[in-house]
């Protein structure tokens, strides 16, 4: 490929919020190799929020796939006319042959048996480019001025000077979400025993789960559910000690910020979707859970219940917590 000639690049990203920001190292790598090209990305309805500000961004163009036929095919007519020099397809599509780039990456599936999604994701780009190093600066992730001010505001107003943990409680699925006793007791032992504050996060509807944890906990927590969108989450993350959180977009948006992370797990593979910022600890105990062993039973996963706040606090202890 002549990188001479790349002018316009356009991503295809994926759906889901978390999805998307796996795929924030292949664009890193584009907008540091390629300064001057017009960059564009594809993404679904959901992760449009995280990308929309981003003023690296030529344009975000968001694919539904309930739109019509009609609708769809107006949608593709427009990529077509942009005339793009370099297609990066992320979700393995027929658009690099509908849209016709000079160069494009390959139709077909990478081999990612075993493999990291953010790793299969640099695996596809390789596909079409070869790239250097991997570690480039992080510009995927648009954090305003204004945001920068509205989370320092918080943190001052809300949080105080301590030192504080970021806890996620909250999931795409309830196989996915810990046990709300299970989060106090954690929560608990940080304040009494290693000083720290407990700053919950979530958007409106997770309110209400971090009341009923807070309702089990001795010791005064921090609320800011419903207060924050990811990208404003993202400021938040930069200054916390570390996160605790389940498989979730906020888990990935620390990853991505390169935060400290112990992950809970239920269902999903760690070895596909787990965390993946430089110090990053996953805990799973799905031996007891009859839904893992045969996914073709009508009955529901059970895997959170059997990681206890024991097996937590321990990982934490022995990883996290710096005395």
């Amino acid at each position: 490929m002549k990188k001479e000639l790349i002018k316009k690049i356009l991503v295809i990203s994926l759906t889901n919020i978390g999805d998307v920001v796996l795929t924030f190292p292949v664009i890193d790598i584009l907008i540091r190799d390629f300064p001057e090209a017009e960059l564009s990305v594809v993404v679904g309805p959901r992760a449009e929020s995280i990308v929309c500000t981003n003023p690296r961004f030529k344009k975000v163009y968001v694919y539904n796939k309930k739109d019509s036929i009609l609708t769809q095919g107006a949608w593709v007519w427009e990529l077509i006319k942009e005339h793009f020099d370099l297609l990066v397809d992320l979700r393995n599509t027929a658009l690099p042959v509908l849209v016709s780039p000079k160069y494009h990456t390959s139709i077909f599936k990478t081999k990612s048996e075993g493999m990291h999604m953010k790793e299969k994701h640099l695996k596809c780009l390789s596909s079409v480019y070869e790239y250097g190093s991997i570690e480039a600066e992080k510009k995927s992730l648009f954090i305003s001025d204004e945001d920068k001010g509205y989370v320092m505001d918080l943190r001052y107003d809300d949080i105080g000077e301590d030192d504080y943990v970021v806890v996620a409680p909250s999931s795409a699925s309830d196989s996915k979400r810990w046990s709300n006793e299970g989060f106090a007791k954690v929560a608990d032992h940080l304040v009494k025993n290693c000083n720290m504050k407990i700053v919950f996060v979530g958007d409106n509807k997770d309110r209400e789960v971090t009341r009923e944890i807070a309702k089990f906990m001795e010791h005064d927590s921090v609320n800011l559910c419903g207060r924050t969108d990811l990208v404003q989450l993202a400021e938040l993350l930069r200054y916390c000690r570390f996160a605790i959180v389940n498989d979730s977009a906020p888990m990935h948006v620390a990853s991505y910020m390169n935060v400290p992370i112990l992950a809970l797990f239920g269902p999903t593979q760690i070895e596909k979707y787990g965390p993946w910022s430089k110090d990053c600890f996953s805990l799973r105990n799905n031996k007891g859970c009859e839904k893992c062993k045969d996914p073709e039973s009508k009955i529901e996963h059970s895997c959170m219940m059997g990681i206890s706040s024991e097996d937590v606090i321990k990982c934490l202890q022995e990883n996290l917590i710096k005395y």
